[in-house]
């Protein structure tokens, strides 16, 4: 009973009802458009992603996109600003919507978020990775939250979608390995980018045996596992299996409100907040509590959140881009203070 009291306390405030989400208003719905044609010139557009959705299409002329998994089959989408809405073009696959990209040449990061993301938010959070660091964005999109569950009920219903990603999406990254290598995807890097429950997606590609397809050559640049809601449990075990990334970096935080939540909820260490050893000696471990707090994420600056620190945002900048971060640079970095795993950046 106290293991539940305390996992009240600690997680239920973090953990939202889609009914009271601040993106599911008519306002963010309007907002969204998809075209019956491509009349716009989606090549001067400043802002675009890419969406490939596991949800349901519900025909609803409002809230088209459903709460739930659908069966299987998976949407595709090329949205784009335009005069103050979003326009979705809705393709036949990856190929084409890659197509309508304005600059293929610019770096990529395929994106997966974790809870509590219904249709718009996932689109405002890659809209805003993709302005914020100029990169082209794939987002992997999964159902994370429902209006038909409390707070604590949709934490697993959650978990359990993240859990199965791996069935909808491992597919999609084989197609995504075979466009970089053909040259679709252009001249830039490439980087994996999982949060929070996210990371359940690339776990379970390499633990449900969906790997062999995506490791036989080196054609992602970074590998980011950031605030990883998975258990730390084992953690080295599965990440030295992987071979396709040229470098992999852990962002974790000891004091990480949300995964100690978490760790109540499945009698389980998170990855994302105990990164203890054993540790992948081929990984980049980065604590984040200096500069964080008790805090989840700190990857983009939100509406009516925290800014980012500026080192936080030069740190992202670096890895989302593909490029190696330089650890030994001492006005940035020092030994972390956590069990002395990897690195720890100086508060500013």
């Amino acid at each position: 009973m106290s293991r539940i009291i305390a996992f009240l306390l600690i997680f239920c405030s973090y953990v939202a009802n889609a009914q009271d989400h601040p993106f599911n208003t008519y306002d963010w719905w309007n907002k969204l458009i998809i075209d019956s044609s491509t009349t716009v010139k989606v090549n001067n557009v400043d802002t675009s992603i890419i969406v490939v959705t596991s949800r349901q299409f519900t025909g609803d002329k409002l809230r088209f996109m459903s709460e739930e998994r659908g069966t299987g089959n998976l949407l595709y989408f090329f949205c784009y600003a335009h005069n103050g809405q979003w326009h979705l073009i809705k393709t036949q696959g990856l190929k084409e919507a890659i197509s309508y990209t304005p600059n293929t040449n610019a770096n990529w990061v395929i994106y997966t978020e974790g809870m509590g993301k219904i249709f718009t938010s996932e689109l405002d959070r890659g809209m805003r990775m993709n302005a914020q660091y100029g990169v082209n964005v794939i987002m992997l999109d999964y159902p994370s939250i429902t209006t038909t569950k409390s707070r604590i009920g949709n934490y697993f219903f959650a978990i359990n979608n993240a859990r199965e990603s791996y069935a909808d999406f491992a597919p999609v990254m084989n197609s995504i390995k075979e466009l970089k290598l053909n040259g679709h995807l252009g001249t830039g890097s490439l980087n994996l980018f999982y949060h929070s429950m996210g990371n359940y997606l690339i776990r379970n590609i390499v633990l449900k045996g969906k790997l062999k397809q995506l490791n036989d050559s080196k054609w992602v640049d970074n590998l980011i596992l950031n605030s990883a809601c998975v258990p730390q449990h084992g953690h080295q075990k599965w990440l030295h299996k992987i071979n396709f990334a040229k470098d992999i970096y852990i962002n974790y935080n000891p004091e990480d409100r949300v995964l100690i939540g978490a760790k109540i909820a499945s009698k389980k260490t998170q990855l994302g907040n105990k990164a203890k050893p054993p540790v992948y000696i081929k990984a980049h471990y980065v604590n984040f509590n200096p500069i964080i707090g008790i805090g989840h994420s700190s990857f983009l600056d939100l509406y009516k959140r925290k800014p980012m620190s500026t080192i936080a945002k030069q740190y992202y900048q670096q890895i989302l881009n593909g490029k190696q971060v330089d650890f030994n640079d001492t006005s940035l970095y020092q030994k972390s203070n956590y069990k002395n795993v990897g690195y720890e950046f100086f508060p500013n």
